[in-house]
């Protein structure tokens, strides 16, 4: 507890002095973990009957995977570490938008739903189009890349996210102070994130064999 305690006071100061820089680095820190985690799972095993169908229908045609890769966590690592302004400024114009109420005063649970309903309509959609933009960019630096990448993907990741997101921002909205409000969601977030590198690394193996049949029949 006492070791939470200081890490907390650590957190704080930095925020205090340099909050943009702090939220950048914890975000890296914190996309670099959950990356870490969606390595860990063995895309051949039956976690694999949790991506969607378009998803793992020439699953057993993915190459092997090495034991892991840097380089997709850096890229991980560097999204979350960009975005994280974006976040954290969205959070600001929420709480701009819907003051909360003091403690003991009327109306603080309407004023967390309006916040919670705005993020969902319109953060919630729009972040993943950038995360699976990007992610595509990177990946193949063609805007088919993208397109493939939101056929097989984006509607997917959206549903999951409306099945987790909604009430994790209810508790964020209310409870959470504005500092600590990126760190709480990306904290929770881990385990999301990890889905979203699976889905998103899976739907990168899929194209790939997809690209590669018409080849192999002009061979044949």
């Amino acid at each position: 507890m006492n070791s939470l305690r200081a890490l907390g006071n650590v957190y704080n100061r930095s925020y205090n002095k340099r909050p943009i820089t702090t939220l950048c680095i914890t975000n890296g820190i914190l996309g670099a973990l959950s990356d870490g985690l969606a390595q860990a799972i063995t895309y051949h095993d039956t976690h694999a009957r949790q991506l969607p169908e378009q998803l793992q229908q020439h699953k057993e045609q993915w190459p092997e995977q090495p034991a892991y890769d840097p380089k997709r966590t850096l890229r991980f690592a560097l999204y979350n570490f960009c975005v994280a302004p974006l976040v954290g400024g969205w959070y600001m114009v929420l709480d701009r938008y819907f003051p909360m109420p003091a403690v003991g005063k009327p109306g603080r649970d309407i004023t967390t739903l309006k916040r919670m309903i705005t993020d969902q309509t319109l953060f919630a959609p729009t972040s993943l189009a950038m995360f699976f933009t990007t992610m595509a960019l990177i990946e193949s630096g063609s805007w088919q890349g993208v397109r493939e990448k939101f056929r097989d993907a984006y509607q997917p990741a959206l549903i999951a996210n409306y099945t987790v997101w909604p009430a994790v921002q209810l508790v964020n909205f209310k409870l959470m102070p504005l500092q600590y409000r990126l760190p709480f969601v990306s904290s929770l977030g881990i385990l999301w994130n990890a889905y979203l590198s699976w889905i998103n690394h899976a739907s990168t193996e899929e194209e790939k064999v997809i690209e590669e049949q018409p080849q192999h029949k002009q061979l044949a």
